[in-house]
């Protein structure tokens, strides 16, 4: 993890209690910080953030709040455009007016996943789902809007305070339920905590624009499920299957694999691989005694 002591400022953090935002929340000294989970600001009340800016005028703005539940944002349209795609242009047009550096996180699922190689930052979006649709729509409103941003497009993101694929999947192993997962989806699997690291790294140079960040190496859904059973000491078979077969309401990316090298050539920083995070995060659930029953 980065040195904070390295980056000056004040901060204002939405989506403090998410699984990127919770990671960032500690990272970043406590009496430089103010932090907002969804259930004490609406980021979708342009009033209500610009009284906050008024109050912190923070210089850096870190917008970790989402609507990330892929197959919910196909029935829950609305919500999911009014904090996905609505509410980071309104933040950023307050980033431009009281001169905040904006902090965005974007997704691979921009991307139609019908590259053969990893999605380098300039590669043109072009989202088949919801989800990904109004996160392009967002990510459009900011870079149109004229304030300095650093946004950072990650992937298949897994960490503390929040439901992701290795705590649903270790749920259902443990309750006997039968596991499913598509081989025909590859991606990066990336911890939150290393996020938010790269993120720190980022701001200490001084960096603006986009940047892909995850942990290195690809597999597909598959063999990230098999992976983490055997970590966590389970050997429940898990069935092969397709994006198609599995007929969940949004489609998936069959290839979303970010390329890192920018962040690699900026940083110096090389992203560890998604078995070491994976094993040190399901070493935290055990430590924790993590309610997986």
């Amino acid at each position: 993890m980065a040195n904070p002591s390295g980056i000056a400022g004040r901060f204002l953090l939405f989506g403090s209690r998410g699984m990127i935002g919770s990671a960032l929340a500690k990272s970043i000294p406590e009496a430089t910080l103010t932090a907002f989970s969804h259930r004490e600001l609406d980021i979708t009340d342009y009033f209500a953030v610009e009284k906050v800016f008024v109050k912190t005028k923070p210089d850096v703005v870190l917008n970790a709040a989402a609507f990330t539940r892929v197959d919910d944002c196909e029935k829950f349209q609305e919500t999911a455009f009014l904090v996905n795609a609505q509410a980071p242009g309104h933040i950023a047009a307050l980033c431009k007016k009281y001169n905040s550096l904006l902090v965005h996180f974007s997704t691979d699922y921009v991307f139609d996943g019908n590259a053969s190689t990893p999605y380098i930052e300039d590669h043109p979006p072009n989202p088949i789902n919801y989800y990904g649709t109004t996160k392009w729509e967002g990510d459009k409103k900011i870079l149109s809007s004229g304030c300095s941003f650093l946004m950072i497009r990650s992937s298949w993101i897994f960490g503390k305070n929040g439901e992701n694929f290795v705590t649903k999947l270790l749920k259902r192993a443990l309750a006997g339920a039968p596991l499913k997962a598509p081989q025909d989806q590859t991606g990066r699997p990336t911890y939150a905590e290393d996020v938010a690291g790269a993120v720190l790294k980022l701001l200490m140079q001084k960096s603006e624009g986009i940047f892909h960040f995850a942990n290195s190496g690809e597999c597909s859904r598959l063999e990230q499920a098999r992976t983490i059973l055997k970590l966590y000491g389970l050997n429940n078979p898990v069935e092969a299957a397709t994006n198609e077969s599995l007929s969940l309401p949004a489609k998936r990316p069959n290839y979303s694999v970010l390329d890192t090298s920018y962040f690699t050539k900026k940083t110096g920083v090389v992203p560890r691989s998604w078995q070491q995070s994976t094993t040190e995060y399901i070493s935290f659930l055990k430590q924790n005694e993590y309610e997986l029953r």
